[in-house]
């Protein structure tokens, strides 16, 4: 299941930074980021699933009040199929970013969080199966995973976040001359490597749910300031495994 790691400052320049491991069924195929929606306008970009058409994460850098980013992840209720089947819940993250989450429709997708970043604002949205409940996160770091942000039961949550606390955030985008700026981060997700991907604790990691395999396939860094978001996405050949050194998008 997904791993989203996010430190919000609103004092900084850069006042989102997002670091986010994206686990899906290997063979299900999907495009880096991109304008895959050009009915959206050419400022909405994401991560394209290419089966169901919506987006792991998406960003627009032209939406009021400011450019927005959302990501979803999924939970774990299992949930009865609705009349007329599911939707899919990779629209929500292109919904959020343009006109907003229609709710009806998001309550015909199995379980979710949508976590929707802004300069100015963090929030995390749940469906669980009964009721859709937002909470505002408070500047700072957080972990969000499969059942909201910083849950510490959730054993990758308590093992890692103190990690994440302890190394210096990003500053910027992951290029030019904040690149390196990424290292302690990045340095925490090589060390939790140290586990084997089906561990509990395990960040990059290999799941059996429901009868399906899941796994990390890829990693995506992710700098949001007022004006705009910069995304930069690291595919993982093989999947469930971070390679020593991760090439960009």
């Amino acid at each position: 299941m997904c791993t989203v790691i996010i430190d919000f400052d609103p004092e900084r320049r850069w006042p989102i930074m997002m670091l986010g491991l994206r686990d899906e069924q290997p063979g299900r195929a999907w495009d880096p980021p991109g304008a895959w929606w050009p009915q959206l306008g050419e400022s909405v970009h994401g991560i394209h699933d290419r089966e169901a058409g919506g987006a792991w994460l998406a960003s627009n850098d032209d939406a009021p009040g400011g450019a927005r980013a959302a990501v979803v992840l999924n939970r774990r209720e299992d949930l009865d199929v609705p009349e007329g089947g599911w939707t899919s819940r990779g629209v929500l993250p292109l919904e959020a970013v343009t006109t907003g989450v229609d709710e009806q429709r998001a309550r015909t997708a199995r379980s979710w969080n949508l976590v929707e970043l802004a300069a100015d604002r963090v929030r995390v949205t749940s469906w669980d199966g009964e009721s859709i409940r937002s909470i505002d996160v408070p500047p700072g770091l957080h972990l969000v995973t499969h059942e909201g942000p910083d849950h510490l039961e959730v054993p990758r949550v308590h093992r890692w976040r103190p990690a994440f606390v302890t190394a210096a955030a990003p500053t910027g985008p992951l290029d030019g001359e904040t690149a390196a700026s990424w290292e302690p981060w990045l340095r925490v997700l090589r060390d939790s490597t140290v586990l084997p991907t089906g561990a509990d604790e395990a960040i990059v990691r290999v799941d059996e749910h429901d009868g399906l395999r899941l796994a990390s396939l890829s990693v995506t860094a992710l700098a949001l300031a007022q004006n705009g978001a910069v995304l930069r996405n690291a595919r993982l050949e093989e999947p469930g495994h971070l390679p020593a050194t991760l090439r960009w998008e």
